[in-house]
Protein backbone atom coordinates (compact mmCIF):
# COMPACT_ATOMS: atom_id res chain seq x y z
CA UNK A 1 0.00 0.00 0.00
CA UNK A 2 1.21 3.26 -1.01
CA UNK A 3 0.69 6.71 -0.07
CA UNK A 4 -2.40 7.10 -1.35
CA UNK A 5 -3.90 4.26 0.16
CA UNK A 6 -3.63 1.25 -2.56
CA UNK A 7 -7.18 2.06 -3.93
CA UNK A 8 -5.84 1.86 -7.43
CA UNK A 9 -6.90 -2.10 -6.64
CA UNK A 10 -9.76 -3.15 -8.99
CA UNK A 11 -13.53 -2.56 -7.71
CA UNK A 12 -13.51 -6.64 -6.60
CA UNK A 13 -10.17 -6.23 -4.92
CA UNK A 14 -11.34 -3.82 -2.58
CA UNK A 15 -11.42 -5.22 1.27
CA UNK A 16 -14.03 -2.81 3.45
CA UNK A 17 -14.03 -3.20 7.02
CA UNK A 18 -17.47 -2.57 8.33
CA UNK A 19 -17.72 -1.47 12.04
CA UNK A 20 -21.44 -0.90 13.71
CA UNK A 21 -21.97 -2.44 17.05
CA UNK A 22 -25.85 -2.93 15.94
CA UNK A 23 -26.65 -5.72 13.96
CA UNK A 24 -29.32 -4.61 11.61
CA UNK A 25 -27.43 -1.77 10.55
CA UNK A 26 -24.33 -3.39 9.75
CA UNK A 27 -26.67 -6.17 7.85
CA UNK A 28 -27.67 -3.52 6.29
CA UNK A 29 -24.05 -1.41 5.21
CA UNK A 30 -22.66 -4.79 4.03
CA UNK A 31 -25.72 -5.29 1.65
CA UNK A 32 -25.50 -1.54 0.02
CA UNK A 33 -21.47 -2.66 -0.34
CA UNK A 34 -22.26 -5.37 -1.89
CA UNK A 35 -25.21 -4.06 -4.33
CA UNK A 36 -21.99 -1.72 -5.07
CA UNK A 37 -20.06 -4.49 -6.03
CA UNK A 38 -18.00 -5.05 -3.41
CA UNK A 39 -17.69 -8.48 -1.45
CA UNK A 40 -15.04 -8.98 0.10
CA UNK A 41 -16.09 -7.23 3.32
CA UNK A 42 -14.91 -7.68 6.93
CA UNK A 43 -17.44 -6.97 9.91
CA UNK A 44 -16.97 -5.99 13.38
CA UNK A 45 -19.34 -4.89 16.19
CA UNK A 46 -17.28 -2.36 17.97
CA UNK A 47 -13.67 -0.40 17.30
CA UNK A 48 -11.42 -3.06 19.75
CA UNK A 49 -12.40 -6.27 17.66
CA UNK A 50 -12.21 -4.09 14.26
CA UNK A 51 -8.47 -2.88 15.12
CA UNK A 52 -7.44 -6.43 15.46
CA UNK A 53 -9.25 -7.24 11.97
CA UNK A 54 -7.04 -4.64 10.96
CA UNK A 55 -4.03 -5.44 11.88
CA UNK A 56 -4.48 -9.02 10.93
CA UNK A 57 -5.90 -8.28 7.40
CA UNK A 58 -4.87 -6.06 4.20
CA UNK A 59 -8.30 -3.65 4.90
CA UNK A 60 -8.19 -1.11 1.96
CA UNK A 61 -11.26 1.18 3.20
CA UNK A 62 -12.37 1.64 6.42
CA UNK A 63 -16.32 2.32 7.12
CA UNK A 64 -17.21 2.58 11.12
CA UNK A 65 -19.25 3.77 13.43
CA UNK A 66 -19.12 7.22 15.66
CA UNK A 67 -20.56 5.77 18.34
CA UNK A 68 -19.09 1.94 19.26
CA UNK A 69 -18.51 -0.10 22.82
CA UNK A 70 -14.93 -0.67 23.97
CA UNK A 71 -13.60 1.62 21.66
CA UNK A 72 -15.25 4.28 19.67
CA UNK A 73 -14.91 5.10 15.84
CA UNK A 74 -12.78 8.32 16.42
CA UNK A 75 -10.23 6.10 18.69
CA UNK A 76 -10.66 3.39 15.75
CA UNK A 77 -9.41 6.25 13.57
CA UNK A 78 -6.59 7.68 15.43
CA UNK A 79 -4.85 4.10 16.04
CA UNK A 80 -5.02 3.87 11.95
CA UNK A 81 -3.26 7.11 11.66
CA UNK A 82 -0.85 6.94 14.02
CA UNK A 83 0.33 3.90 12.27
CA UNK A 84 2.91 4.92 8.99
CA UNK A 85 2.06 1.49 6.82
CA UNK A 86 -1.71 2.61 7.07
CA UNK A 87 -2.02 6.23 7.39
CA UNK A 88 -3.70 6.53 4.20
CA UNK A 89 -6.42 4.04 4.23
CA UNK A 90 -9.61 5.81 3.56
CA UNK A 91 -12.22 6.16 6.72
CA UNK A 92 -15.50 7.12 6.82
CA UNK A 93 -16.94 7.79 10.07
CA UNK A 94 -20.65 7.37 9.89
CA UNK A 95 -22.99 9.37 12.48
CA UNK A 96 -26.54 9.90 12.95
CA UNK A 97 -25.99 13.76 12.98
CA UNK A 98 -23.27 15.59 11.98
CA UNK A 99 -22.72 18.89 14.25
CA UNK A 100 -19.65 21.54 13.35
CA UNK A 101 -17.89 20.63 16.28
CA UNK A 102 -17.89 16.82 14.66
CA UNK A 103 -16.82 17.81 11.41
CA UNK A 104 -13.77 20.31 13.25
CA UNK A 105 -12.91 16.91 15.60
CA UNK A 106 -12.69 14.25 12.38
CA UNK A 107 -10.93 16.58 10.13
CA UNK A 108 -7.85 16.71 12.46
CA UNK A 109 -8.25 12.90 12.72
CA UNK A 110 -8.12 12.37 9.72
CA UNK A 111 -11.43 10.96 8.18
CA UNK A 112 -11.87 10.99 4.70
CA UNK A 113 -15.87 11.81 5.06
CA UNK A 114 -18.46 11.70 7.74
CA UNK A 115 -21.75 10.09 6.64
CA UNK A 116 -24.41 10.22 7.92
CA UNK A 117 -27.22 7.38 8.77
CA UNK A 118 -29.37 6.16 7.07
CA UNK A 119 -27.66 6.81 3.74
CA UNK A 120 -28.52 5.73 0.45
CA UNK A 121 -26.63 3.51 -1.87
CA UNK A 122 -26.19 6.30 -4.18
CA UNK A 123 -24.33 8.32 -1.32
CA UNK A 124 -21.92 6.07 -0.31
CA UNK A 125 -21.17 5.62 -4.17
CA UNK A 126 -20.34 9.12 -4.62
CA UNK A 127 -18.24 8.98 -1.24
CA UNK A 128 -16.43 6.36 -2.34
CA UNK A 129 -16.07 7.36 -6.19
CA UNK A 130 -14.65 10.79 -4.77
CA UNK A 131 -12.03 8.90 -2.93
CA UNK A 132 -10.83 6.51 -5.99
CA UNK A 133 -11.14 9.65 -8.60
CA UNK A 134 -8.43 11.03 -6.57
CA UNK A 135 -6.22 8.22 -6.64
CA UNK A 136 -7.07 7.73 -10.27
CA UNK A 137 -5.65 11.49 -11.04
CA UNK A 138 -2.42 11.65 -12.78
CA UNK A 139 -0.40 13.81 -10.96
CA UNK A 140 -0.97 11.26 -7.54
CA UNK A 141 -0.07 8.35 -9.55
CA UNK A 142 2.95 9.91 -10.61
CA UNK A 143 3.47 10.89 -7.11
CA UNK A 144 3.01 7.38 -6.14
CA UNK A 145 5.71 6.68 -8.41
CA UNK A 146 7.75 9.09 -6.79
CA UNK A 147 7.27 7.71 -3.55
CA UNK A 148 8.95 4.28 -4.88
CA UNK A 149 11.66 5.67 -6.20
CA UNK A 150 12.28 7.88 -3.22
CA UNK A 151 12.17 4.36 -0.47
CA UNK A 152 14.59 2.63 -3.36
CA UNK A 153 16.94 5.62 -3.55
CA UNK A 154 16.59 5.86 0.23
CA UNK A 155 17.78 2.01 0.71
CA UNK A 156 20.84 2.33 -1.56
CA UNK A 157 21.91 5.18 0.65
CA UNK A 158 21.44 7.50 -2.31
CA UNK A 159 19.71 10.17 0.08
CA UNK A 160 20.17 13.27 -2.23
CA UNK A 161 18.14 11.74 -5.30
CA UNK A 162 15.45 10.47 -2.32
CA UNK A 163 15.13 13.50 -1.28
CA UNK A 164 14.16 15.32 -5.32
CA UNK A 165 12.02 12.46 -5.14
CA UNK A 166 10.26 13.14 -2.36
CA UNK A 167 9.64 17.14 -2.87
CA UNK A 168 7.87 16.30 -6.27
CA UNK A 169 5.41 14.48 -3.98
CA UNK A 170 5.20 17.31 -2.05
CA UNK A 171 4.04 19.73 -4.76
CA UNK A 172 1.44 17.85 -5.84
CA UNK A 173 0.28 17.17 -1.78
CA UNK A 174 1.63 17.34 1.71
CA UNK A 175 1.91 14.10 3.28
CA UNK A 176 2.98 12.83 6.79
CA UNK A 177 4.99 9.80 5.75
CA UNK A 178 7.13 11.94 3.35
CA UNK A 179 8.08 14.26 6.03
CA UNK A 180 9.19 11.20 8.33
CA UNK A 181 11.32 9.99 5.34
CA UNK A 182 12.90 13.30 4.76
CA UNK A 183 13.52 13.89 8.66
CA UNK A 184 15.06 10.20 8.28
CA UNK A 185 17.42 11.21 5.53
CA UNK A 186 18.30 14.78 7.02
CA UNK A 187 19.29 13.14 10.28
CA UNK A 188 21.34 10.31 8.79
CA UNK A 189 22.95 13.50 7.21
CA UNK A 190 23.38 15.07 10.73
CA UNK A 191 21.28 18.25 9.25
CA UNK A 192 19.67 18.45 12.57
CA UNK A 193 17.77 21.78 11.71
CA UNK A 194 16.03 20.46 8.42
CA UNK A 195 15.30 16.59 10.38
CA UNK A 196 12.85 19.00 12.88
CA UNK A 197 10.83 20.78 10.75
CA UNK A 198 10.54 17.81 8.68
CA UNK A 199 9.60 15.50 11.78
CA UNK A 200 7.24 18.57 13.09
CA UNK A 201 5.41 19.02 9.58
CA UNK A 202 4.62 15.26 10.13
CA UNK A 203 2.92 15.40 13.43
CA UNK A 204 1.38 18.41 12.51
CA UNK A 205 -0.28 16.80 9.69
CA UNK A 206 -0.95 13.50 11.72
CA UNK A 207 -0.86 14.11 15.40
CA UNK A 208 -1.02 10.68 16.27
CA UNK A 209 2.47 9.70 14.21
CA UNK A 210 4.45 8.20 17.04
CA UNK A 211 7.28 7.16 14.89
CA UNK A 212 8.21 10.67 14.16
CA UNK A 213 7.74 12.09 17.69
CA UNK A 214 10.15 9.87 18.70
CA UNK A 215 12.79 10.57 15.94
CA UNK A 216 12.05 14.44 17.51
CA UNK A 217 13.18 13.11 20.86
CA UNK A 218 16.30 11.45 19.56
CA UNK A 219 17.02 14.48 16.88
CA UNK A 220 17.03 16.80 20.29
CA UNK A 221 19.11 13.95 22.60
CA UNK A 222 21.78 14.50 19.70
CA UNK A 223 21.69 18.36 20.24
CA UNK A 224 22.06 17.79 23.53
CA UNK A 225 18.38 19.57 24.53
CA UNK A 226 16.98 17.04 26.86
CA UNK A 227 14.05 18.94 27.72
CA UNK A 228 12.36 18.62 24.16
CA UNK A 229 14.02 15.15 24.11
CA UNK A 230 11.71 14.47 27.12
CA UNK A 231 8.56 15.61 26.21
CA UNK A 232 8.54 14.43 22.61
CA UNK A 233 9.67 10.46 23.66
CA UNK A 234 6.89 10.93 26.12
CA UNK A 235 3.93 11.92 23.04
CA UNK A 236 5.48 8.79 21.54
CA UNK A 237 5.50 6.56 24.65
CA UNK A 238 1.77 7.69 25.05
CA UNK A 239 0.23 6.97 21.62
CA UNK A 240 2.62 3.40 21.68
CA UNK A 241 0.58 2.79 24.83
CA UNK A 242 -2.85 3.84 23.26
CA UNK A 243 -2.44 1.28 20.69
CA UNK A 244 -1.18 -1.72 23.08
CA UNK A 245 2.30 -1.68 21.70
CA UNK A 246 4.06 -1.97 24.59
CA UNK A 247 7.23 -2.84 23.36
CA UNK A 248 7.70 0.04 21.66
CA UNK A 249 6.72 2.22 24.41
CA UNK A 250 8.82 0.52 26.78
CA UNK A 251 11.71 1.03 24.95
CA UNK A 252 11.22 4.46 24.93
CA UNK A 253 10.08 5.05 28.28
CA UNK A 254 13.68 3.68 29.14
CA UNK A 255 14.98 6.26 27.03
CA UNK A 256 13.02 8.71 29.24
CA UNK A 257 14.70 7.59 32.11
CA UNK A 258 18.13 7.94 30.86
CA UNK A 259 17.56 11.31 30.17
CA UNK A 260 16.03 12.71 33.26
CA UNK A 261 15.96 10.03 36.16
CA UNK A 262 13.84 12.22 38.12
CA UNK A 263 10.68 12.38 35.82
CA UNK A 264 7.32 10.80 37.79
CA UNK A 265 5.94 10.32 34.66
CA UNK A 266 7.71 8.04 33.12
CA UNK A 267 7.87 5.65 36.03
CA UNK A 268 4.11 5.86 36.52
CA UNK A 269 3.57 4.99 32.68
CA UNK A 270 5.77 1.92 32.43
CA UNK A 271 4.11 0.69 36.00
CA UNK A 272 0.71 0.93 34.09
CA UNK A 273 2.64 -1.18 31.46
CA UNK A 274 3.97 -3.59 33.68
CA UNK A 275 0.46 -3.97 35.13
CA UNK A 276 -1.34 -4.72 32.25
CA UNK A 277 1.08 -6.67 30.90
CA UNK A 278 0.67 -9.06 35.02
CA UNK A 279 3.83 -8.36 35.86
CA UNK A 280 3.53 -7.02 38.80
CA UNK A 281 6.48 -6.91 40.62
CA UNK A 282 7.67 -5.24 37.78
CA UNK A 283 4.82 -2.51 37.82
CA UNK A 284 5.45 -2.42 42.01
CA UNK A 285 9.39 -1.22 41.15
CA UNK A 286 8.30 1.34 38.88
CA UNK A 287 6.09 2.85 41.21
CA UNK A 288 8.37 2.87 44.52
CA UNK A 289 10.89 4.85 41.62
CA UNK A 290 7.91 7.06 41.08
CA UNK A 291 7.28 7.58 45.18
CA UNK A 292 11.31 8.44 45.30
CA UNK A 293 10.53 11.33 43.42
CA UNK A 294 7.51 12.48 44.81
CA UNK A 295 6.01 10.78 48.13
CA UNK A 296 3.63 13.09 47.92
CA UNK A 297 1.94 12.33 44.69
CA UNK A 298 -1.82 10.21 45.82
CA UNK A 299 -1.77 9.00 42.09
CA UNK A 300 0.88 6.91 42.22
CA UNK A 301 -0.20 5.40 45.36
CA UNK A 302 -3.56 4.81 44.05
CA UNK A 303 -1.90 3.02 41.37
CA UNK A 304 0.07 0.59 43.79
CA UNK A 305 -3.06 -0.20 45.49
CA UNK A 306 -4.40 -1.47 42.20
CA UNK A 307 -1.17 -3.94 41.82
CA UNK A 308 -1.59 -5.07 44.74
CA UNK A 309 -5.07 -5.55 44.57
CA UNK A 310 -4.42 -7.84 41.72
CA UNK A 311 -1.67 -9.66 43.99
CA UNK A 312 -4.96 -10.50 46.27
CA UNK A 313 -2.45 -8.27 48.93
CA UNK A 314 -5.37 -6.49 50.32
CA UNK A 315 -3.50 -5.09 53.75
CA UNK A 316 -0.94 -3.45 51.16
CA UNK A 317 -3.51 -2.47 49.18
CA UNK A 318 -5.40 -0.63 51.63
CA UNK A 319 -2.73 1.10 53.30
CA UNK A 320 -1.41 2.68 49.86
CA UNK A 321 -5.31 3.62 49.34
CA UNK A 322 -5.70 4.89 53.34
CA UNK A 323 -2.23 7.07 51.67
CA UNK A 324 -3.87 8.74 48.55
CA UNK A 325 -6.96 10.05 51.00
CA UNK A 326 -4.86 11.13 53.60
CA UNK A 327 -2.78 13.37 50.74
CA UNK A 328 -6.02 14.04 49.14
CA UNK A 329 -9.49 13.44 51.09
CA UNK A 330 -11.15 14.46 48.44
CA UNK A 331 -9.58 11.64 46.03
CA UNK A 332 -13.15 9.94 45.23
CA UNK A 333 -11.67 6.74 43.17
CA UNK A 334 -10.03 5.93 46.14
CA UNK A 335 -12.07 6.42 48.31
CA UNK A 336 -14.37 4.29 46.60
CA UNK A 337 -12.21 1.50 46.24
CA UNK A 338 -11.00 1.58 49.51
CA UNK A 339 -14.57 0.99 50.09
CA UNK A 340 -15.46 -2.16 48.44
CA UNK A 341 -12.05 -4.10 49.29
CA UNK A 342 -13.32 -3.17 52.99
CA UNK A 343 -16.80 -4.22 52.30
CA UNK A 344 -15.37 -7.44 50.86
CA UNK A 345 -12.84 -8.58 53.91
CA UNK A 346 -15.71 -7.75 55.87
CA UNK A 347 -17.87 -10.55 53.86
CA UNK A 348 -15.27 -12.43 54.07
Amino acid sequence: MGILGGMDLPKRELTFLVVEYDLDTRRNEVKILRDLGYTDILQAGNGTDAWTMFKNYKVDFVVTAWDLPEMNGMALLKIIRADAKSNAVPIFLVVESVTKAQVIEAGEAGASDLVVQPFTPDLLKSKIDNIMQIELDPKNIEAEKSYDQGLSLMKEGRYQEALTAFKRILAVFENAEIYYNMGYIYTAQANYDEAILCFQKATQINNAFAKAYRKLGEVYIELGMKKEAETHLQKAADIYMDKNMDRNAEQILIQVAEINPNTINVYNSLGILYRRQNKYDSALLQYQKALKVDPQDEHIYYNLSRVYLLMKKFPEATAALKKAIDIDPDFTEAKDLLKSIEVGQAIK
